[in-house]
């Protein structure tokens, strides 16, 4: 089950996008082959659930691929179709490189209003020291860079960060207001649900559809306070 699929010109859609009747009417006339699923690029099924969230499925057995590779190509489908429903152009696995010649590769890369911004999906473990370089070596490029994460890693990540905020910027003295969720703010982080309708949490317990996340980054809503990442 995913919110996210190609259709056969390989352009990104989001189900979501369909309005309940433009959804059911689309089920009718879909040939097999019309839409492919991101993770092993299989023909995809229109389907709705009891709740009547559409989505779309695999024709016969789940997918055999790889649970990280499975979750980094959905989650890189629903960034490409969120930024193509909001009028922009994105590319995947975009390559650069600092003037130093530090190369790198976005997961997802996009321009508009004179602003470059990478986006990068991170599923399994990696070290503090890995995020601040690549985000580094993006900075280096003039390259923003925000991050999705698993919920799990995104745990593991602000058990490091936290305490780390708490000493840097506030002498290990605990502030009144907190530290939110002590997130760094030259860290962007926040969490990607691929199978809960492709939402983006972050902050205070705050969610948001992957568009409304990237028209945050884009209008300048969303923004680092207090120890967490949000939009306000």
């Amino acid at each position: 089950m995913t919110h996210s699929a190609w259709t056969r010109a390989r352009q990104p859609v989001n189900a979501a996008d369909y309005a309940s009747s433009d959804w059911e009417a689309l089920k009718l006339c879909t040939q097999l082959g019309d839409f492919i699923l991101p993770c092993c690029e299989a023909p995809a099924v229109l389907k709705t659930s009891i709740r009547g969230v559409p989505f779309f499925a695999h024709l016969t057995d789940e997918c055999a691929t790889a649970p990280e590779t499975k979750w980094h190509k959905a989650g890189k489908t629903a960034v490409l179709a969120a930024l193509r429903g909001l009028g922009i152009e994105g590319w995947d696995e975009a390559p650069g490189q600092t003037a130093a010649g530090d190369k790198w590769k976005a997961d997802v890369l996009f321009s508009h209003n004179g602003r470059t911004i990478a986006i990068e999906l991170q599923r399994s473990y990696q070290h503090l020291r890995d995020f601040t370089r690549r985000q580094e070596r993006y900075k280096a490029s003039g390259v923003e860079c925000y991050w999705l994460v698993r919920l799990e890693i995104f745990r593991t990540l602000v058990k490091t960060t936290g305490p780390l905020l708490l000493k840097r910027d506030y002498g290990n003295k605990w502030p009144e207001d907190g530290i939110g969720t002590g997130s760094l703010p030259e860290l962007p982080v926040a969490m990607l649900d691929t199978d809960r309708d492709g939402h983006v949490d972050f902050g205070g317990m705050q969610s948001a559809t992957v568009p409304a996340w990237l028209d945050g980054i884009l209008n300048g809503s969303y923004q680092y306070r207090q120890g967490s990442w949000n939009l306000n």
